[in-house]
């Protein structure tokens, strides 16, 4: 093998090793922010669920780096159940999404208080993720796109 061939080896294998590391480099920025998320921080944000608030009970990590969080959604009366919830949800989740900057997809998985039997039952789950909330921008349109997703879910 001449030396010149040497060089160009050594070379490739260089740019390989150079390019891998980089990739590497770039994932865990997103990975230690998610790794590092604390029910606190979800709580200081969604809010702490007690037996007559609203807020985040637990959360975990699911498929493909999506966040799943168990949310309770805790209202005085039925009526207006699901318009209630959208506008109470809409800008949380925005202040969600502008607090932690590398979170991109998050699904809800809520229960809601049944006020005639004074416990918790399913209600709805949700996903949305960072580009869909840019799409939308103002929290009326986020409250009638959970609105949507949740009537959907629903039937």
């Amino acid at each position: 093998m001449t030396l010149k061939r040497m060089i160009l080896i050594l070379s490739l294998v260089l740019v390989a090793a150079l390019a891998v590391q980089a990739q590497q480099m770039a994932q865990p920025a997103k990975t230690k922010v998610l790794d590092e998320l604390t029910l606190p921080d979800l709580r200081s944000v969604l809010g702490t669920p007690m037996d007559d608030a609203s807020g985040v009970s637990d959360f975990s990590r699911g498929e493909n780096g999506e966040i799943v969080l168990a949310y309770h959604y805790y209202d005085v009366d039925r009526d207006n159940y699901e318009t209630d919830f959208a506008s109470e949800i809409a800008p949380r989740i925005q202040t969600l999404y502008k607090k932690f900057k590398n979170l991109d997809r998050v699904r809800f998985e809520i229960v809601t208080n049944d006020p005639a039997t004074v416990q918790w039952k399913p209600f709805s789950q949700f996903s949305m993720d960072r580009q869909t909330l840019e799409k939308l921008h103002w929290t009326w349109f986020v409250a009638r796109d959970i609105l949507d997703q949740i009537l959907k879910n629903e039937k």
